[in-house]
């Protein structure tokens, strides 16, 4: 059984974006374009700025060619990274924290389930 996971917001939340940001089984595109799956219309981040993936309870991130670069643990993501939770990502100067579903929700950041 896999775990769900949530990318916390800790810095810099843009006005749309909620304090926790639900990350779905498969791939997510984070970037200011209206097609990302995951949109952050802020100045510093790309049009398609990096990729999450959710696989078999694994999470990997990896930058699309951004152009301020995607951050993991303040050191700059070359290839696809494998993250835990805890890490600390950055997109753009949007900071997130890489939690569980239900970590999150035991520090009152989310609703727990119905």
């Amino acid at each position: 059984m896999s775990s769900s996971f949530v990318l916390v917001v800790l810095e810099e939340a843009p006005r749309d974006l909620g304090p926790v940001v639900p990350l779905r089984e498969g791939a997510q595109v984070f970037g200011r374009t209206e097609g990302a799956d995951i949109r952050l219309a802020w100045d510093t981040v790309s049009r398609r700025h990096a990729r999450i993936t959710v696989e078999e309870g694994r999470v990997t991130i990896e930058d699309v060619a951004s152009t301020s670069g995607t951050f993991v643990n303040d050191e700059l993501v070359r290839g696809v990274v494998e993250i835990s939770p805890g890490t600390r990502i950055r997109i753009g100067r949007i900071v997130f924290e890489l939690a569980r579903a239900e970590e999150a929700a035991a520090r009152g950041l989310v609703p727990s389930d119905p």
